[in-house]
Protein backbone atom coordinates (compact mmCIF):
# COMPACT_ATOMS: atom_id res chain seq x y z
CA UNK A 1 0.00 0.00 0.00
CA UNK A 2 1.52 3.33 -1.08
CA UNK A 3 1.81 6.22 1.35
CA UNK A 4 -0.46 8.44 -0.79
CA UNK A 5 -3.15 5.72 -0.99
CA UNK A 6 -2.93 5.14 2.78
CA UNK A 7 -3.18 8.90 3.46
CA UNK A 8 -6.24 9.19 1.22
CA UNK A 9 -7.84 6.15 2.86
CA UNK A 10 -7.29 7.52 6.37
CA UNK A 11 -8.55 10.95 5.34
CA UNK A 12 -11.77 9.45 3.96
CA UNK A 13 -12.30 7.40 7.11
CA UNK A 14 -11.73 10.41 9.36
CA UNK A 15 -14.17 12.47 7.27
CA UNK A 16 -16.78 9.73 7.43
CA UNK A 17 -16.37 9.39 11.21
CA UNK A 18 -16.63 13.17 11.60
CA UNK A 19 -19.87 13.25 9.59
CA UNK A 20 -21.31 10.44 11.70
CA UNK A 21 -20.47 12.32 14.90
CA UNK A 22 -22.07 15.54 13.59
CA UNK A 23 -25.14 13.85 12.10
CA UNK A 24 -28.35 14.99 13.76
CA UNK A 25 -31.62 13.14 14.08
CA UNK A 26 -35.06 14.49 14.83
CA UNK A 27 -38.63 13.27 14.96
CA UNK A 28 -41.28 14.93 12.80
CA UNK A 29 -44.90 14.31 13.78
CA UNK A 30 -47.96 15.53 11.91
CA UNK A 31 -51.37 16.59 13.22
CA UNK A 32 -53.74 13.67 13.86
CA UNK A 33 -57.30 12.94 14.92
CA UNK A 34 -57.88 9.99 17.25
CA UNK A 35 -54.44 8.63 16.36
CA UNK A 36 -54.98 8.79 12.61
CA UNK A 37 -53.25 11.19 10.25
CA UNK A 38 -55.33 14.35 9.67
CA UNK A 39 -54.34 15.50 6.15
CA UNK A 40 -56.93 18.30 6.00
CA UNK A 41 -55.73 21.80 6.79
CA UNK A 42 -57.05 23.41 9.97
CA UNK A 43 -57.89 27.03 10.76
CA UNK A 44 -56.19 29.18 13.37
CA UNK A 45 -57.16 32.51 14.93
CA UNK A 46 -53.88 34.23 15.77
CA UNK A 47 -54.56 37.10 18.18
CA UNK A 48 -52.20 40.03 17.66
CA UNK A 49 -53.32 43.31 19.21
CA UNK A 50 -49.85 44.92 19.22
CA UNK A 51 -50.72 47.60 16.65
CA UNK A 52 -54.40 47.94 17.44
CA UNK A 53 -55.80 45.30 15.07
CA UNK A 54 -59.27 44.10 16.00
CA UNK A 55 -58.16 40.43 15.94
CA UNK A 56 -54.83 39.85 14.20
CA UNK A 57 -54.67 37.07 11.62
CA UNK A 58 -56.86 34.22 10.40
CA UNK A 59 -54.83 31.34 8.96
CA UNK A 60 -55.20 27.97 7.30
CA UNK A 61 -52.49 25.36 7.52
CA UNK A 62 -51.07 22.36 9.37
CA UNK A 63 -49.61 21.62 12.78
CA UNK A 64 -46.40 19.62 13.08
CA UNK A 65 -44.20 18.65 15.98
CA UNK A 66 -40.43 18.91 15.56
CA UNK A 67 -39.14 16.81 18.46
CA UNK A 68 -41.09 18.37 21.35
CA UNK A 69 -41.76 21.75 19.72
CA UNK A 70 -45.11 22.43 18.04
CA UNK A 71 -45.25 24.61 14.90
CA UNK A 72 -48.09 25.84 12.71
CA UNK A 73 -47.31 25.71 8.98
CA UNK A 74 -49.36 28.62 7.64
CA UNK A 75 -50.27 28.24 3.96
CA UNK A 76 -52.99 30.88 3.65
CA UNK A 77 -53.67 33.91 5.81
CA UNK A 78 -55.68 37.13 5.95
CA UNK A 79 -55.21 40.08 8.27
CA UNK A 80 -58.24 40.87 10.46
CA UNK A 81 -57.62 44.51 11.27
CA UNK A 82 -60.97 46.35 11.34
CA UNK A 83 -64.21 45.76 13.23
CA UNK A 84 -65.95 45.05 9.92
CA UNK A 85 -63.43 42.32 9.07
CA UNK A 86 -63.77 40.86 12.57
CA UNK A 87 -67.55 40.78 12.20
CA UNK A 88 -67.29 38.85 8.93
CA UNK A 89 -64.80 36.39 10.42
CA UNK A 90 -66.94 35.71 13.50
CA UNK A 91 -70.07 35.29 11.35
CA UNK A 92 -68.21 32.80 9.14
CA UNK A 93 -66.98 30.77 12.12
CA UNK A 94 -70.41 30.68 13.74
CA UNK A 95 -72.29 29.79 10.55
CA UNK A 96 -69.94 27.08 9.29
CA UNK A 97 -68.93 25.70 12.70
CA UNK A 98 -65.48 24.90 11.32
CA UNK A 99 -63.04 23.94 14.10
CA UNK A 100 -60.11 26.28 14.74
CA UNK A 101 -57.25 26.71 17.17
CA UNK A 102 -56.33 29.88 19.03
CA UNK A 103 -52.86 31.38 19.22
CA UNK A 104 -51.72 34.56 20.97
CA UNK A 105 -48.92 36.57 19.35
CA UNK A 106 -49.41 39.83 21.28
CA UNK A 107 -52.24 40.18 23.75
CA UNK A 108 -52.08 43.97 24.11
CA UNK A 109 -50.83 47.18 22.57
CA UNK A 110 -47.60 48.66 23.88
CA UNK A 111 -49.52 51.10 26.07
CA UNK A 112 -51.83 48.37 27.34
CA UNK A 113 -54.89 50.43 26.41
CA UNK A 114 -56.20 47.73 24.07
CA UNK A 115 -55.98 44.10 25.11
CA UNK A 116 -57.57 40.65 24.93
CA UNK A 117 -58.30 38.24 27.75
CA UNK A 118 -58.88 34.51 27.43
CA UNK A 119 -60.78 32.35 29.90
CA UNK A 120 -60.11 28.58 29.92
CA UNK A 121 -58.75 28.74 26.37
CA UNK A 122 -55.67 26.62 25.63
CA UNK A 123 -53.53 28.03 22.83
CA UNK A 124 -52.34 25.82 19.97
CA UNK A 125 -53.54 22.66 21.70
CA UNK A 126 -57.34 22.40 21.27
CA UNK A 127 -59.73 22.80 18.37
CA UNK A 128 -62.77 24.97 19.15
CA UNK A 129 -65.99 26.04 17.45
CA UNK A 130 -67.66 29.41 17.90
CA UNK A 131 -70.92 29.14 19.87
CA UNK A 132 -71.78 32.85 19.92
CA UNK A 133 -70.25 36.28 19.51
CA UNK A 134 -71.13 39.87 20.29
CA UNK A 135 -69.62 43.08 18.92
CA UNK A 136 -70.38 46.30 20.79
CA UNK A 137 -70.46 49.84 19.40
CA UNK A 138 -70.91 53.34 20.73
CA UNK A 139 -72.01 53.83 24.33
CA UNK A 140 -72.81 50.13 24.68
CA UNK A 141 -69.05 49.45 24.82
CA UNK A 142 -68.86 51.47 28.05
CA UNK A 143 -72.00 49.89 29.55
CA UNK A 144 -71.05 46.32 28.69
CA UNK A 145 -67.47 46.91 29.80
CA UNK A 146 -68.73 47.78 33.29
CA UNK A 147 -71.29 44.96 33.51
CA UNK A 148 -69.65 42.03 31.71
CA UNK A 149 -68.93 38.89 33.74
CA UNK A 150 -66.38 36.49 32.21
CA UNK A 151 -67.69 33.14 30.99
CA UNK A 152 -65.92 29.82 30.65
CA UNK A 153 -64.08 29.18 27.38
CA UNK A 154 -64.29 32.71 26.04
CA UNK A 155 -62.16 35.48 24.54
CA UNK A 156 -62.81 39.15 25.30
CA UNK A 157 -61.34 42.31 23.76
CA UNK A 158 -61.21 45.66 25.59
CA UNK A 159 -60.17 49.21 24.78
CA UNK A 160 -59.55 51.22 27.92
CA UNK A 161 -62.14 49.29 29.90
CA UNK A 162 -64.72 49.46 27.10
CA UNK A 163 -65.86 46.13 25.74
CA UNK A 164 -65.17 45.65 22.00
CA UNK A 165 -66.21 42.04 21.38
CA UNK A 166 -66.84 38.70 23.09
CA UNK A 167 -66.41 35.16 21.72
CA UNK A 168 -67.93 32.11 23.42
CA UNK A 169 -66.25 28.88 22.36
CA UNK A 170 -66.95 25.16 22.58
CA UNK A 171 -64.26 22.47 22.69
CA UNK A 172 -64.26 20.07 19.75
CA UNK A 173 -61.23 17.92 20.52
CA UNK A 174 -57.63 18.10 21.62
CA UNK A 175 -54.96 18.53 18.96
CA UNK A 176 -52.89 15.36 18.70
CA UNK A 177 -50.03 14.10 16.56
CA UNK A 178 -48.88 10.94 14.82
CA UNK A 179 -46.14 8.87 16.40
CA UNK A 180 -43.73 10.50 13.99
CA UNK A 181 -40.80 9.43 11.89
CA UNK A 182 -37.13 9.71 12.75
CA UNK A 183 -35.17 11.68 10.17
CA UNK A 184 -31.38 11.91 10.05
CA UNK A 185 -29.63 15.10 8.99
CA UNK A 186 -26.01 15.01 7.82
CA UNK A 187 -23.87 18.16 7.60
CA UNK A 188 -23.80 19.39 4.01
CA UNK A 189 -22.57 22.99 4.02
CA UNK A 190 -22.31 26.21 5.99
CA UNK A 191 -22.76 29.80 4.88
CA UNK A 192 -21.76 32.15 7.66
CA UNK A 193 -23.89 31.12 10.64
CA UNK A 194 -26.32 29.21 8.41
CA UNK A 195 -25.96 25.44 8.79
CA UNK A 196 -27.27 23.17 6.01
CA UNK A 197 -28.06 19.49 6.64
CA UNK A 198 -28.99 16.88 4.05
CA UNK A 199 -32.03 14.85 5.09
CA UNK A 200 -32.30 11.09 4.87
CA UNK A 201 -35.20 8.85 5.89
CA UNK A 202 -36.68 5.48 4.93
CA UNK A 203 -40.37 6.23 5.56
CA UNK A 204 -41.73 7.76 2.34
CA UNK A 205 -44.49 9.44 4.37
CA UNK A 206 -42.10 11.00 6.91
CA UNK A 207 -42.54 14.47 5.40
CA UNK A 208 -45.98 14.73 3.74
CA UNK A 209 -45.88 16.61 0.45
CA UNK A 210 -48.79 18.89 1.41
CA UNK A 211 -46.71 20.54 4.15
CA UNK A 212 -44.52 22.17 1.52
CA UNK A 213 -45.27 25.54 -0.06
CA UNK A 214 -43.48 26.60 -3.24
CA UNK A 215 -42.11 30.07 -2.56
CA UNK A 216 -38.89 31.98 -2.02
CA UNK A 217 -37.01 31.16 1.17
CA UNK A 218 -35.61 33.83 3.47
CA UNK A 219 -33.80 32.99 6.68
CA UNK A 220 -32.28 36.17 8.09
CA UNK A 221 -29.77 37.39 5.45
CA UNK A 222 -29.77 34.15 3.42
CA UNK A 223 -32.13 33.53 0.51
CA UNK A 224 -33.17 30.87 -2.00
CA UNK A 225 -34.93 32.61 -4.87
CA UNK A 226 -36.08 29.78 -7.14
CA UNK A 227 -36.90 26.09 -7.61
CA UNK A 228 -37.63 25.43 -3.95
CA UNK A 229 -40.50 24.51 -1.62
CA UNK A 230 -40.36 25.17 2.11
CA UNK A 231 -41.73 24.13 5.49
CA UNK A 232 -41.08 26.95 7.96
CA UNK A 233 -40.35 25.90 11.54
CA UNK A 234 -40.17 29.22 13.33
CA UNK A 235 -37.47 31.81 12.68
CA UNK A 236 -34.46 29.53 13.07
CA UNK A 237 -35.36 26.38 11.13
CA UNK A 238 -36.70 25.56 7.70
CA UNK A 239 -37.02 22.32 5.78
CA UNK A 240 -36.51 22.97 2.07
CA UNK A 241 -36.97 20.78 -0.99
CA UNK A 242 -34.97 21.60 -4.10
CA UNK A 243 -37.31 20.97 -7.02
CA UNK A 244 -34.90 21.20 -9.97
CA UNK A 245 -31.43 19.81 -10.63
CA UNK A 246 -29.94 22.40 -8.29
CA UNK A 247 -30.44 25.84 -6.78
CA UNK A 248 -28.38 28.30 -4.75
CA UNK A 249 -28.42 29.91 -1.33
CA UNK A 250 -27.33 33.51 -1.76
CA UNK A 251 -26.29 36.17 0.72
CA UNK A 252 -24.80 39.65 0.39
CA UNK A 253 -22.19 38.66 2.97
CA UNK A 254 -21.13 35.27 1.59
CA UNK A 255 -20.34 33.32 -1.55
CA UNK A 256 -23.30 31.35 -3.02
CA UNK A 257 -23.86 27.78 -1.81
CA UNK A 258 -25.19 25.25 -4.34
CA UNK A 259 -27.84 22.77 -3.27
CA UNK A 260 -28.42 19.73 -5.53
CA UNK A 261 -31.92 18.28 -5.79
CA UNK A 262 -33.07 16.85 -2.47
CA UNK A 263 -34.38 17.83 0.96
CA UNK A 264 -32.46 19.87 3.52
CA UNK A 265 -32.75 21.28 7.01
CA UNK A 266 -31.58 24.88 7.34
CA UNK A 267 -30.70 26.18 10.79
CA UNK A 268 -29.62 29.69 11.72
CA UNK A 269 -29.41 30.90 15.32
CA UNK A 270 -31.16 34.21 15.97
CA UNK A 271 -28.51 36.90 15.40
CA UNK A 272 -27.39 38.91 18.42
CA UNK A 273 -26.56 41.88 16.16
CA UNK A 274 -26.83 42.92 12.51
CA UNK A 275 -23.66 41.09 11.48
CA UNK A 276 -24.02 37.48 10.34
Amino acid sequence: MSISFFTTYVSQKVRAMSEQINTLSFTLSVQALEGELLPSAVYRVALNIAYGASVGKFEKGYYVKFNDNVYFISQQAVQITTVEQATKLFAFLQKTQVPFTVSIRHEQTRSGYQYVQTFDVNTDSYLYTLKAFQIFKGLWRTIEGALYQPKNISIVRYSGGKLDWVLELAIEHRLSFTQGSTISASPFATQGHLQVYKLNYSDVFAIPYYLYTSKKVKIFNHSIERDVAVISLGLERKIVKVLSTETQITSEDHEPTTLPQGEYLLFHPIPTNTVD
